[in-house]
């Protein structure tokens, strides 16, 4: 692929071969023409698109030009796209089967977007241990590797009566709690992939003694969403210097890490671009960073931003197209399935090689109104395309030994996985 790219005669044919006949035709229809030949390539699309393939990199002032492009070039990008992904990561995709655990929805922050949020009185303050060792055991039963661990961020700091009933348990904080109950479903055999927060070395440094992996989204590097009127205000874990911190003292225990942005929650391109190259440099100074996520924002009645204009498709399209080439071919690129439920297979076209956690038992509690789309759906769309379907543990196979996971943990990893670092095929 290096040198077909950048050679006009040849273009034809890296189309077929990067693109299943389907995919071909997916492509030309969405982008508005009915043949190859009514494409559009500038000589200097061909020269960042030929640079990205070559280098598998991309210097920040050519992203900003791939973010104006016309309808008429996105094919090219998504071509430069599939071919990096394709030659590292081949035509496998990958999903998580999981069981999601709101501990508690409680939360100090007030973000534009959110219906995960409640008030005391409105529901349970938290699940009890008794409600999570349920779920991890039906987890088990159904075939899930992951307990996801998801809570508001630092209600103690906002809530007496939620610090009162989590003293009467033994806990003095969150994290506390979801250290306890990360160690719950490990012992009975599920992996728990937690998204805690904002948190300090000595919490992800106890955490890390049951979670092979853990999370938490950048959503965005710009303060500029912190100001009255945005997404952000009004949100002191919402601070991107903090996040940022966050991942840092992650990286520095080699504690194997998922991030990502949110898109359409009123950034500019500009700032999309930054958040990405904000993750791109903590990646390369830890290379703790094992998956991104380019997680779309869907409005919702009742929150602040329900009239808010959501990004479209040929936007988030173009964004995941541009993140493969500004992470390169070995990173893990994922956008969220059950958001993206009409045209989830298309976005493998943009360089996506994992479709997330998916569940068959709970809802996804963060996106109600957003069911997962069934396995079996799944492996028959991306069957179909040309690609084939596996299931991944919380952790991903390259990070699967003794530099990344907790010697304790990866020998229960290993035990699940085969020669791969997959789930085994039954």
């Amino acid at each position: 692929m290096r040198g077909d790219f950048s050679v006009m005669s040849l273009l034809a044919q890296t189309w077929e071969k990067t693109f299943s006949a389907k995919e071909g035709a997916m492509l030309l229809k969405t982008f508005g023409v009915s043949s190859f030949s009514e494409l559009l390539l500038t000589p200097k699309l061909e020269k960042i698109l030929s640079e990205a393939i070559e280098r598998e990199s991309i210097e920040r002032g050519d992203a900003l030009y791939l973010t104006k492009i016309s309808p008429k070039e996105m094919p090219f990008l998504l071509l430069a796209a599939s071919a990096i992904r394709n030659r590292s990561k081949g035509k496998t995709i990958t999903y998580s089967k999981n069981v999601f655990v709101p501990l508690t929805q409680l939360c100090r922050d007030r973000c534009g977007y959110c219906t995960f949020k409640i008030e005391p009185g409105e529901g349970s303050l938290f699940m009890n241990p008794d409600e999570v060792l349920d779920i991890a055991k039906k987890g088990v039963k159904a075939g899930c590797t992951e307990l996801l661990f998801v809570t508001g961020d630092k209600p103690e700091l906002a809530y007496q009566i939620y610090r009162d009933a989590l003293g009467k348990i033994g806990y003095e904080t969150t994290a506390e709690y979801l250290i306890d109950m990360g160690k719950t479903g490990l012992e009975n055999g599920i992996f728990p992939h937690t998204n805690l927060g904002l948190s300090t070395p000595e919490e992800l440094l106890e955490f890390r003694k049951s979670n092979p992996s853990m999370g938490l989204m950048l959503e965005n590097i710009s303060e500029r969403l912190l100001k009255k009127g945005n997404a952000h205000h009004g949100c002191a874990d919402k601070v991107p210097r903090l996040r940022m911190e966050t991942m840092e003292h992650a990286g520095e225990l080699r504690i194997p890490w998922t991030s990502g942005i949110l898109v359409g929650i009123g950034e500019t391109f500009e700032e999309r671009i930054d958040s990405l190259y904000a993750l791109l440099d903590l990646s390369r100074s830890y290379g703790h960073l094992q998956e991104i996520i380019i997680q779309n924002f869907n409005p919702k009645e009742g929150i602040k931003m329900q009239e808010f204009p959501p990004a479209d498709f040929i936007e988030m399209l173009k964004t995941v197209a541009i993140s493969r080439l500004v992470f390169g071919g070995e990173m893990n690129i994922q956008i969220p399935p059950n958001l993206n439920n009409r045209n989830f297979t298309f976005y493998l076209t943009a360089g996506v090689n994992d479709l997330g956690g998916v569940s068959p038992l709970t809802i996804d509690y963060v996106n109600p109104e957003a069911p997962w789309p069934q396995v079996e759906r799944m492996e028959r769309e991306v069957k179909a395309l040309g690609y084939e379907l596996r299931e991944r543990l919380p952790v991903y196979p390259e990070y699967i030994d003794e530099n990344w996971i907790d010697p304790y943990v990866l020998e229960k990893v290993r035990q699940r996985v085969d020669e791969t670092g997959y789930v085994p095929v039954n």
